[in-house]
């Protein structure tokens, strides 16, 4: 069990304890999935940074560790995968300049080549055939307007959308992933509202289950959970 990471600490400080991570949500008042992930650094199923910090220290004051060393190593291991982050996105413009180089280089190799053998091919060339075109048979006749509009219809036809109306009746947080893309986070107060289109779904999580109403495409959707409990939806 690494105890390096904010996580494996609380962990490890649970299991000394000998609680039960039921337990241990009885007594913080805190999602089991939301434990679990923390136990697991998973920060793409954690809410809101402001709200991890207050969860870390009330795990940490529920099994007897130190909240702000948990707090520090929280911390600790955001800059990690922050700055991981940035070292990819620098690789991957680098990458990208030298494409375009290879590109651009493979364009200009091209014009030259052309321009440097145009007169050969063009002396190469055989002449045109000048014979009168063969006359279509019936069986070859092009496909008629309406069939041809017809198929470039049902090639053309978009994917259905899906639009998600989210009206807040009490405050909490939202969490947000449309279509398995980066995910958003908002702070919600009453009477706030969102609107939401995707293609394949969404992916939820409430700080409050009875702070929303939720609609997908006018249709209701049920929230099952109590006042201030953390849930986790997927719609459709």
């Amino acid at each position: 069990m690494n105890q390096d990471t904010f996580g494996g600490y609380l962990k490890a400080c649970r299991v000394k304890q000998e609680l039960a991570i039921q337990t241990v949500a009885e007594k913080t008042k805190i999602a089991i999935h939301c434990l679990k992930a923390i136990e697991e650094n998973a920060h793409d199923r954690l809410p809101p940074q402001a709200y991890v910090k207050s969860f870390i220290r009330t795990y940490a004051d529920a099994v007897g560790a130190n909240a702000d060393v948990a707090a520090e190593l929280y911390l600790s291991d955001l800059q990690r995968r922050e700055n991981a982050e940035q070292h990819k996105l620098r690789r991957r413009e680098k990458l990208w300049a030298v494409r375009q180089s290879m590109v651009a280089a493979g364009v200009i190799l091209g014009i030259v080549f052309l321009l440097r053998y145009t007169d050969f091919f063009m002396a190469a060339a055989p002449l045109p055939n000048t014979a009168p075109p063969e006359r279509m048979t019936p069986s070859e006749t092009p496909a008629s307007g309406a069939e041809a509009a017809a198929d470039r219809t049902s090639a053309a036809k978009p994917q259905a959308t899906l639009k998600l109306q989210v009206n807040a009746v009490e405050q909490t947080w939202l969490k947000v992933i449309v279509d398995g893309q980066n995910a958003r986070s908002y702070d919600l107060k009453p009477g706030d509202r969102l609107e939401l289109e995707g293609t394949h779904g969404f992916n939820l999580m409430i700080g409050n289950a009875t702070g929303l109403q939720i609609f997908l495409n006018e249709r209701p959707v049920k929230i099952f959970g109590s006042s201030g409990q953390v849930v986790s939806l997927k719609i459709p």
